[in-house]
């Protein structure tokens, strides 16, 4: 993503098939060197169940990443992202999916400088036509959507660069 000056302000830190305590294990090295302005993260439940985590144990994890950033910058925003739980819709783990992403909300909402990002609440990512073969991935079609959702969700950090 471009900031208001024309240049990239944005450092892409994740990591495919990575669970909370992935993220919680490598924080101090991957996140807190950078001094990050915001924060946009993605916990994510679905890595966690096949690395054998059960929705409450992937959450206790990623709470304590969002605490790490609270208490290293405390001014900082940081974004709880959600993730496409209609994609789940009559699968086994949708109740787990569904209560995930309600957790995330709440801790969103229970942390100062928080906002919760949601993905499905955009008619626009709830169609197959967005994503490859994997039915996980964006097409380039979904990516463009994807980086729109970011550029509007960021719009007063972007602004600062």
């Amino acid at each position: 993503l471009l900031g208001k000056s024309g240049k990239p302000c944005c450092v892409n830190r994740g990591f495919g098939t990575s669970t909370p305590e992935h993220h919680l294990c490598f924080y101090s090295r991957v996140i807190r060197p950078l001094e990050p302005k915001a924060l946009i993260y993605f916990p994510g439940a679905g890595n966690g169940y096949m690395f054998g985590y059960t929705a409450e144990e992937s959450f206790a994890l990623a709470q304590r990443v969002v605490q790490y950033a609270r208490n290293d910058f405390p001014d900082m925003p940081i974004y709880i992202g959600g993730f496409s739980t209609w994609k789940s819709q009559g699968k086994p783990n949708y109740e787990k999916y569904k209560s995930f992403e309600g957790w995330l909300r709440e801790l969103a909402e229970a942390v100062p400088g928080c906002k919760f990002l949601d993905l499905d609440a955009r008619e626009e990512f709830r169609t197959w036509d967005i994503y490859i073969e994997d039915k996980i991935h964006f097409n380039a079609e979904g990516y463009r959507l994807y980086a729109e959702f970011f550029r509007e969700a960021l719009k007063d950090e972007l602004d600062q660069f």
